[in-house]
């Protein structure tokens, strides 16, 4: 009796379905990286609030009571938490389904296989050690990072580099990271997701926790033709052909083994007992429950999609603790960044605009430009900023006789 074949519409919808909400994650965080590098006041948060990894790392500060630690949001939290669940019932699914820097390197490895005609592999002696990389990696992070109390592996970090491509302190600050990202990406045009696979501290993460998953692709041994169509397309190069249950951590549940298995009823992604989802639900449900999870943050206020204003920080109590009021006296003036647009400072310290006018130079038509845009031209770094807004609050006389330039700082953006 031969094999009843898989409708072949459902599994090529599931791909594209994988493949367009891929490419729509990718498209919509960089062009929310290119607007945060580029507006001076209502830009997106940062690289940091949008990814799951700074909630895990500032965990340990946020169950000592420490608060968030510097640079990471809520939103991060609230990302982790959608990740964590997700992976709970289906799997690595974020880093197949949802990760753009996953994506990207998948875009690479179509380009290799284009470019060398073939899927080349690293030899099984040498991929197996190489794939607990990044369960080391995964630990230094934290253990770094838990001790200093802040995201001492930032400019280590590829996908900070890829959001600071239009940064003018790309190779300055982020040096590393772009080194990082250049590696990976060169490397998924020979081998696979190779960071995914080699080095992505928060692919370990998920991995150890889907080994709690409730769904998991599942093979019917006794309709399997051993064709090796599921072993060819899987992106971490798994022997899908080979197991019953898929219990390695490694499986990312991007659905393309199933979607490549000519035989009905052979691969599928289900629980233990019970029916198994079409590649196309199983798509849906994992994507629709982080989603419905960050919405929901959203809503309830623990999702900030824009940069608060330094007057709103200030109203909030953020910062050191130091600050007083909006005007007359300093506020906290280390909330002022490299991404601070002048017009915020005005609006915050209550200085009229005119007199950064007249210390500065800056015309009104460029007073909702970041600092760090304007230092070079003006000289309005922050740490000039700073140091002027805390004169002026004791002497508001100092405006006559400041002296631009001499301040110098290493600047936080």
């Amino acid at each position: 009796m031969s094999a009843e074949k898989a409708p072949l519409a459902p599994r090529r919808t599931a791909r594209i379905v994988r493949w367009a909400i891929l490419a729509a994650v990718l498209a919509l965080v960089t062009v929310l990286g290119y607007l945060h590098q580029t507006l001076g006041l209502n830009k997106p948060v940062g690289v940091d609030a949008l990814c799951p990894f700074g909630g895990l790392e500032t965990l340990f500060s946020l169950l000592a009571g420490g608060g968030l630690i510097k640079r990471v949001a809520a939103s991060s939290v609230a990302l982790l938490v959608a990740a964590v669940v997700t992976a709970l019932v289906f799997r690595r699914a974020f880093c197949g389904r949802i990760c753009p820097l996953g994506y990207l390197q998948e875009l690479f490895g179509g380009i290799g296989k284009k470019l060398f005609k073939r899927r080349l592999e690293v030899p099984a002696a040498l991929d197996r050690p190489a794939r607990y990389l990044k369960y080391v990696v995964l630990v230094a992070i934290l253990v770094l990072t838990w001790n200093a109390g802040e995201l001492v592996i930032r400019s280590y970090d590829p996908w900070v580099a890829y959001n600071h491509l239009t940064s003018a302190e790309l190779l300055t600050e982020n040096g590393i990271g772009l080194a990082v990202l250049l590696v990976a990406l060169a490397g998924s045009l020979v081998f696979d997701r190779f960071y995914c696979k080699y080095a992505c501290p928060m692919g370990a993460f998920l991995g150890l926790i889907s080994r709690l998953s409730i769904f998991k692709v599942r093979r019917n041994a006794e309709t399997c033709i051993d064709c090796k169509a599921c072993d060819k397309v899987c992106p971490v190069n798994l022997k899908v052909s080979e197991i019953d249950s898929m219990a390695s951590p490694e499986c990312i549940d991007c659905g393309e083994c199933v979607s490549a298995c000519p035989v009905k009823d052979t691969l599928a992604i289900a629980p233990p007992s019970g029916s198994a989802l079409s590649p196309v639900a199983t798509g849906a449900l994992a994507v629709g429950t982080f989603a419905v999870l960050v919405g929901g943050a959203t809503v309830t206020g623990n999702f900030d999609w824009t940069v608060p204003t330094l007057r709103e920080q200030i109203e909030n109590g953020s910062g050191d603790g130091t600050g007083g009021s909006l005007t007359g006296v300093p506020f906290d003036t280390a909330l002022i960044k490299g991404s601070t647009a002048l017009s915020d400072v005005v609006d915050a310290s209550g200085i009229p605009a005119s007199v950064f006018t007249q210390v500065y130079g800056v015309p009104e038509s460029e007073m909702d430009t970041a600092l760090k845009d304007l230092k070079d031209v003006y000289g309005c770094s922050p740490g000039e900023v700073r140091a002027f807004i805390e004169a002026y609050s004791a002497d508001p006389g100092v405006a006559d006789t400041w002296v631009v330039g001499a301040f110098e700082e290493s600047e936080e953006h």
